[in-house]
């Protein structure tokens, strides 16, 4: 099948933030506004949306997915993780003969992420050196300070020798949900994103908010309104 799969999991269980992937943003549920990036960023063969609960997939349908796929109930728990969802998904299109030389996934959670950011991280895909890109974000505060409260008393969690200006410490990211893409013949060996030969691709924090809780969401709200206006890229 020419082009990736995309694939979003919207799973309807969240602890934090109830229905998150329901909620919405400029009056359109979370999950919508990932199938209109994949949609508008061209770069997809057949957008999927992978969820145990059948108001997500409708919201898909809705939304523009080609494909709404019922998630079993096993792979629908608080720990089930994001890999072992593509596992599944993959290895059930290869058995119906549908067979996919790459694929993307998008977090719901992650609503302002470009359509050309998929673009450029799909482009990087194509060097024959890369396996996997991941989209990142830099940490607002250095997790190398970190502390923690073990016997009641504030320790530094990493030790004292990281306890120093932040200009003096290396830089770190985080995966924020925007997007990995993936060669699936690599993906289905190693099971793994942080596996072999990822490249970056770093996201401007403007357009990296991870949705988790009300505040998150209103914080989003207030950038795209700002964007409208002119205020903000």
């Amino acid at each position: 099948m020419n082009g990736p799969l995309c694939l979003i999991p919207a799973r309807g269980g969240s602890r934090r933030f109830p229905r998150k992937n329901l909620a919405l943003l400029q009056g359109r549920p979370l999950v919508a506004h990932a199938v209109a990036a994949a949609r508008a960023s061209g770069v997809f063969g057949l957008i999927a949306v992978s969820s145990e609960d059948g108001e997500i997939l409708a919201a898909a349908r809705e939304a523009g997915a080609d494909v709404a796929l019922p998630r079993p109930p096993e792979l629908a728990g608080d720990t089930v993780m994001v890999k072992e969802v593509c596992v599944q998904v993959l290895e059930d299109f290869i058995a119906q003969g549908q067979v996919f030389r790459e694929f993307g996934v998008l977090l719901p959670t992650t609503p302002l992420r470009r359509p050309e950011d998929l673009q450029a991280g799909y482009r990087l895909l194509q060097n024959p050196e890369v396996n996997y890109v991941m989209s990142l974000v830099p940490f607002s505060h250095p997790p190398q300070r970190a502390v923690w409260a073990p016997e009641g008393f504030v320790e530094p969690y990493f030790g004292h020798e990281f306890m120093q200006p932040a200009q003096r410490l290396a830089p770190l990211y985080r995966h924020d949900g925007s997007f990995i893409f993936a060669k699936t013949e690599v993906f289905l060996r190693e099971r793994e994103f942080y596996g072999s030969r990822v490249a970056p691709y770093f996201i401007p924090p403007e357009y990296s908010v991870d949705i988790d809780s009300p505040l998150d969401l209103a914080w989003a709200e207030f950038l795209l309104a700002r964007r409208r206006e002119g205020g903000a890229p």
